[in-house]
């Protein structure tokens, strides 16, 4: 009879670990199709694309089966350009202010694969190659491009929210663009010189080209309604390099709209420094700081009535990057 007990024993400890093992042999989960893509706190998905000479860029949107076992057949996913959810998602998140909603990005600034996407037997995973073309994307707009996954009876589709679709909030950048800080720019109504000055906190310069920024002239909001007629393009000269390891460049700074009336009053220059953190070394600050005085009118303010400003001082931006991540877009800490 004891000889009985600790055979039931024995077997009672044995069969869950049977089970567990058994357990693992098969599909645990639904395999279901997906998009990796993140969202943002606006809730799209920002992806940072480095603007190249010709304006044209690839980026790799991984599709994603899940499971917890490889896939038993090759799949090949359906994408398309999705027309009513940029729509739906606008009207629900800004509602009247049509001034803040995303654009959808015109057919001649991208390019999708002629075919699906396909994922092998085996593989949980595979990149979807999309051709940016960001050569004359006025980057006024905040632009995105809206994409979901097709139905199809040889997969199931993901529904979840934030899976099946992804918003795909395009930022290009170049070495000069991002958000500049802009504390040192002072800010004054012409002719007045013992005002207090006015500042903004920060200025963000979006991409032309490789070499060109533009950023919003002097007390212009970025999310004002008027803000296109205040684009002040700047173009960085060839650079040149400094003993102490900085470098210096002039720049060439013009105004989109004739109407705004802009006046340079100096040779605006810059400088470039790099900085290694002192306790982390494989990040490296880098911060470029722009010096320029100049005056425009404010046009839309007082309609019929120009306001005439004047602007000095300097903007500094940093960007901080990880030197042990090959791929720059991920490096460099948004």
């Amino acid at each position: 009879m004891k000889s009985f007990y600790k055979y039931i024993v024995v077997l009672t400890l044995i069969m869950p670990f049977a089970a567990c093992n058994d357990e693992w042999e098969e599909e645990l989960y639904t395999n279901l199709v997906s998009f990796k893509a993140p969202v943002g706190g606006e809730g799209v998905t920002e992806i940072y694309l480095r603007y190249k000479k010709d304006g044209e860029v690839e980026y790799n949107l991984p599709v994603i089966v899940s499971g917890s076992q490889e896939s038993e057949k090759d799949l090949n996913v359906q994408i398309e350009v999705d027309k009513d959810t940029l729509n739906i998602f606008n009207q629900e998140k800004y509602q009247y202010r049509t001034d803040l909603y995303f654009k959808q990005l015109p057919a001649q600034f991208f390019e999708l694969p002629s075919g699906p996407c396909f994922i092998a037997k085996g593989s949980h995973t595979a990149n979807h190659k999309i051709k940016f073309k960001f050569s004359n994307l006025n980057l006024v707009e905040r632009w995105v491009l809206p994409l979901t996954i097709k139905d199809d009876p040889s997969y199931k589709v993901n529904y979840r929210k934030g899976w099946r679709k992804a918003l795909l909030y395009v930022k290009p950048f170049n070495s000069y663009s991002g958000s500049y800080s802009a504390t040192s720019m002072n800010i004054y109504f012409d002719g007045e010189n013992n005002s207090k000055a006015m500042v903004m906190s920060t200025k963000n310069a979006w991409v032309v080209d490789e070499n060109t920024v533009f950023f919003y002239a002097g007390m212009v909001e970025e999310r004002s309604e008027e803000r296109g007629d205040y684009k002040i393009l700047m173009r960085f000269g060839e650079p040149v390099e400094n003993a102490d390891g900085t470098k210096t460049g002039t720049l060439t700074v013009v105004a989109e709209n004739p109407a705004i009336n802009f006046e340079l009053l100096n040779q605006p220059t810059y400088q470039i420094k790099k900085v290694v953190d002192p306790t982390l070394p494989y990040l490296v600050s880098e911060y470029c700081t722009v010096n320029i005085n100049y005056k425009y009118n404010d046009i839309t303010s007082i309609p019929n009535m120009p306001i005439r400003y004047r602007a000095e001082g300097s903007m500094t931006m940093e960007r901080r990057k990880n030197t042990t991540i090959p791929d720059e877009d991920q490096a460099i800490q948004w």
